[in-house]
C-alpha cells in the first residue's frame, strides 16, 4: 500500500503540474495578444484602494487616463502592494488599454502584465518535475527489485534505523554502510521509507543489500520485505 501511495502520490503531481503549466501557458498568450494589441499611456494615481487576503493588507492604485478617443477612464490595478507608501495620489504611472474598449486596461508592470503566467508556469513545472520523479523513482525501484537479484551482487550488512520528520508525520528508514574495496569510499545505503520504528526488528540482523557493483550509488536497494506491515 505504502508504494502504491507513493506513486498515486506521483501521478496526482504530475496531473496538477501539467493542469498549471497549461493555464500558464494560456494565460501567457492571452497576456501577449493584449500587449500587442494594446496602447501604451500614461495615467495618474487619483486613489489608493486596500484589501485583505490571508491576514496581510494589500494596497492598490486606482489609476486615471485620457484615452484617444479623448474621453477620461479609470481602472483599479491588479498589481498591489503590502506597503501603503508605495502608491501616492498624483504619481504616474504608466498603462495598456485596448483602443476598441479602454476599459479593458491594465497597469503596464512587469508584475501586473507577466506575473500571474510567469507564478503558474514556474509553478507547474516545478510540481511537474516533482511528480514525474516520483513517478520515475518508483517504477525504477521496481525495475531495480526485478534486475538485482538475477545481475547483482548481494551483500549482508548491519543497519541502523533513522527517523525523519515532515509536517507531523515521523517516518523511519534503514540505513546499512559499505566499505567498497574497489575504490575503498563508504557508501550509505538508505530503504524505503517505514512508517514505523523498525529497531526491533533489525537488532542483531543483518540486511540483505543488492547492489550493482559497477553503479552501487545509483543502483542498489536494502530488502526490507521481512518487516511486517503496519496495521
Amino acid at each position: 500500500m505504502k508504494k502504491i501511495s507513493e506513486s498515486l502520490t506521483g501521478v496526482v503531481l504530475f496531473i496538477l503540474g501539467m493542469a498549471l503549466l497549461v493555464g500558464g501557458i494560456y494565460l501567457l498568450k492571452d497576456k501577449v495578444a493584449f500587449f500587442n494589441n494594446s496602447i501604451q499611456t500614461e495615467g495618474t494615481i487619483v486613489d489608493v484602494e486596500s484589501s485583505t487576503r490571508k491576514n496581510n493588507t494589500y494596497y492598490h492604485p486606482v489609476i486615471s487616463f485620457q484615452a484617444l478617443d479623448g474621453n477620461t477612464y479609470t481602472i483599479l490595478s491588479e498589481t498591489g502592494t503590502t506597503s501603503a507608501f508605495d502608491y501616492t495620489k498624483g504619481d504616474k504611472l504608466m498603462v495598456r488599454y485596448i483602443e476598441e474598449n479602454p476599459q479593458m486596461a491594465k497597469q503596464d508592470s512587469l508584475m501586473g502584465l507577466w506575473g500571474l503566467p510567469m507564478a503558474l508556469l514556474v509553478a507547474g513545472i516545478v510540481i511537474l518535475l516533482a511528480g514525474g520523479s516520483t513517478v520515475y523513482n518508483y517504477f525504477n525501484k521496481i525495475k531495480l527489485r526485478k534486475e538485482l537479484p538475477a545481475s547483482g551482487k548481494l551483500l549482508q550488512l548491519a543497519g541502523r534505523v533513522e527517523s525523519r520528520s515532515s509536517k507531523n508525520k515521523t517516518e523511519f528508514v534503514i540505513i546499512s554502510d559499505w566499505l567498497n574495496p574497489a575504490d575503498s569510499k563508504i557508501y550509505a545505503f538508505t530503504s524505503d521509507k517505514i512508517s514505523f520504528d523498525p529497531t526491533s526488528y533489525i537488532t542483531g540482523r543483518l540486511m540483505n543489500v543488492w547492489i550493482a557493483p559497477a553503479s552501487p550509488k545509483k543502483k542498489h536497494y536494502i530488502d526490507i520485505s521481512f518487516l511486517p506491515e503496519k496495521a
